[in-house]
């Protein structure tokens, strides 16, 4: 489209496994768009979303999820669905530190909406606004009790067990066209692992569960006629949440992909759509704020910490240099000219007392003993002249 420009590429995500992406820039953009696709399909098949967003300076950015389009991985199968989440978290880390600023609008279609959901309570404070496109939050048609047991059974002992998805093309829209299209793609599938069906639903009720917990801009929009996605839930959800602006749109007599119906209809659902997220960009960007507060918090305390460290430096260097030098030559003459002497005293004093103390020890035990004797002699000899 001449309104964007186009690239691919690939990254490797959790547990190296290559993920493709590609995105669509706009000149001057003012917000960026995460599109997560849904069950069995592929990035590729949004075109008529981003003629919605043509010429108003949004940029989209999207992913193949793993087992999916032109991404690695064994189709339809997922060991953890938060592995989902977590390949989002890289791609979009990715896109943030490309797109500085700007406010990140994550948007979820069917399955890609369940995925959106966890990212968006898992990590709040990376997206502005949450745009749930007929999220799979529960399927429309009720599931046997001996199918989900079987998928919970396989799950924990043959994980990769492929079955078909069950899901019926016609379904998609009342659009021939989109359907042919969606039937001869070759990067559509509909595999899915008995592992991803447990993940799946499981990650449907845990969103429909912790929906209070969603508290950034919300948009939801659903058809009253999905046979795949039971727009219920998805009315559930949007109740359920804790998001001060927050709009729901649930259209009479559409299908599963509302942005995909007859052309009639797919206009008023991406009027609809656009609109309301363009309206509300700068109402729901917290991220343009923090990313305000925080840098010039820390040019405050830095700059003062600046002009106070190098000033304590040079005053105590200076004084200290002075005082080291002259205490260092003090010392050393001192005990240089005491050192010997005091070495020379106690050696020649040493030498003569050691000497004179062994041998007078040695005469006085020897000489104590006879004079001990003699001096009795002596003096009785001095009594008797």
């Amino acid at each position: 489209m001449k309104s964007y420009n186009h690239d691919t590429g690939s990254f490797t995500g959790k547990g190296g496994i290559e993920i493709f992406f590609q995105k669509w820039v706009a000149d001057r953009a003012k917000a960026v768009v995460i599109l997560v696709h849904g069950l069995g399909e592929h990035s590729g098949r949004y075109e008529n979303l981003l003629k919605g967003f043509a010429g108003k300076n949004i940029s989209v950015f999207a992913i193949d999820h793993r087992g999916h389009g032109k991404s690695d991985g064994k189709k339809g199968h997922i060991d953890s669905f938060m592995d989902y989440v977590y390949d989002l978290k890289l791609f979009l880390e990715f896109i943030k530190e490309e797109n500085k600023g700007l406010p990140v609008i994550v948007y979820g279609h069917s399955m890609g909406g369940v995925i959106a959901a966890k990212y968006a309570m898992t990590y709040p404070d990376d997206l502005s606004m949450l745009v749930l496109s007929s999220a799979a939050f529960a399927p429309a048609f009720e599931v046997p009790a001996w199918k989900s047991g079987l998928a919970s059974f396989f799950s924990s002992r043959i994980s990769s067990l492929t079955i078909p998805n069950g899901l019926a093309s016609a379904d998609i829209s009342h659009d021939a066209d989109v359907v042919a299209a969606y039937e001869n793609d070759p990067l559509v599938h509909n595999k899915i692992t008995a592992r991803l069906i447990v993940e799946f639903m499981r990650a449907g009720q845990e969103c429909l569960k912790n929906a209070g917990s969603i508290k950034k801009s919300l948009l939801v929009f659903h058809g009253k006629e999905d046979h795949i996605a039971d727009y219920k839930a998805s009315e559930q959800f949007f109740n359920a949440a804790s998001s001060a602006v927050k709009k729901i749109f649930l259209y009479d007599k559409l299908y599963h992909e509302t942005i995909n119906e007859t052309a009639s209809e797919r206009e008023k659902v991406l009027n609809d759509v656009t609109g309301w997220i363009i309206r509300n960009i700068d109402s729901s960007a917290p991220v343009k704020k923090a990313a305000v507060k925080k840098p010039a918090a820390k040019k405050a305390p830095v700059k003062k910490a600046a002009v106070k460290k190098p000033a304590a430096k040079k005053a105590p260097v200076k004084k200290a240099a002075v005082k080291k030098p002259a205490a260092k030559k003090a010392p050393v003459k001192k005990a240089t000219v005491k050192k010997p002497a005091a070495k020379k005293a106690p050696v020649k004093k040493a030498a003569v007392k050691k000497p004179a103390v062994k041998k007078a020890p040695v005469k006085k035990a020897a000489v104590k003993k006879p004079a001990a004797k003699k001096a009795p002699v002596k003096k009785a000899a001095v009594k008797k002249k």
